[in-house]
């Protein structure tokens, strides 16, 4: 597998999760070196994340005061939440229509996102199911990038607020992937990434919790002493 490193100069950033806590999960620490290095950061989370637990009253509003101390901590500098039906995302016009409208007022250089093709992948001796929300918010992503923010054929009602404009990201990363092409050593920030993923307490709570598995994760992609981040890079220009 080819070893990465954060692009130099980047000036914005977009991740789009289903969940939250899912960014973390796969890629905190990049997100988090991306924001030490001076990129504006930006999060958007499709669901209200009210399916992820037992014994937790008003579980989504809970999960959104955690996303928003997990972002604080990576030095997420805005999370958009879409508030969608956790497990039941769909990869339709209504959730393209919403992404594309957060790639044209935020103009990422970068984009981070569920690979949509993780219907199952390794998990040491064991094998882990994909979720459909995760396929669901990685396939619209896609179709979100192109063919529509970039063209004004599509949505151009969103083109009479001047905060939004015709985008073309220049990478889109694909992470919660099976098939990685690349890894990045983010030893730098793995500690910020295990801090974001504790604040997640609700699910930190649940069987298997986050912070350990997100460590064996990131200890079989790289090592011991470098834990690394795995993705799809897809450069588009």
């Amino acid at each position: 597998m080819k070893q990465g490193a954060i692009p130099s100069g980047l000036e914005r950033a977009l991740a789009v999760s289903a969940h939250p806590d899912d960014a973390e999960f796969f890629a905190g620490a990049t997100l988090a070196a991306l924001a030490r290095g001076g990129a504006a950061v930006a999060l958007v989370v499709c669901t209200d994340g009210a399916k992820g637990g037992h014994e937790v009253r008003d579980l989504a509003k809970t999960r959104r005061h955690e996303q928003a101390a997990a972002a604080e901590i990576l030095g997420v500098s805005e999370v958009v939440y879409l508030t969608l039906p956790d497990g039941e995302l769909s990869a339709g016009e209504p959730l393209r229509e919403l992404l594309v409208a957060a790639i044209r007022r935020l103009r990422p250089q970068l984009v981070l996102a569920h690979d949509p093709r993780t219907w199952f992948q390794p998990a040491g001796a064991l094998t882990a199911l994909g979720h459909s929300d995760h396929r669901a918010a990685g396939a619209a992503t896609l179709d979100a990038v192109y063919p529509r923010a970039a063209s004004r054929a599509f949505y151009a009602a969103q083109l009479r607020d001047p905060v939004l404009e015709v985008w073309n990201p220049r990478d889109l990363w694909l992470f919660d992937t099976a098939q990685p092409d690349f890894a990045i050593d983010v030893s730098e920030t793995f500690e910020t990434k295990l801090a974001a993923l504790r604040a997640h307490a609700s699910q930190e709570r649940g069987p298997g919790g986050l912070v350990e598995p997100a460590r064996a994760a990131a200890q079989r992609a790289g090592a011991p002493d470098h834990p690394a981040e795995t993705f799809v890079r897809l450069r588009l220009w």
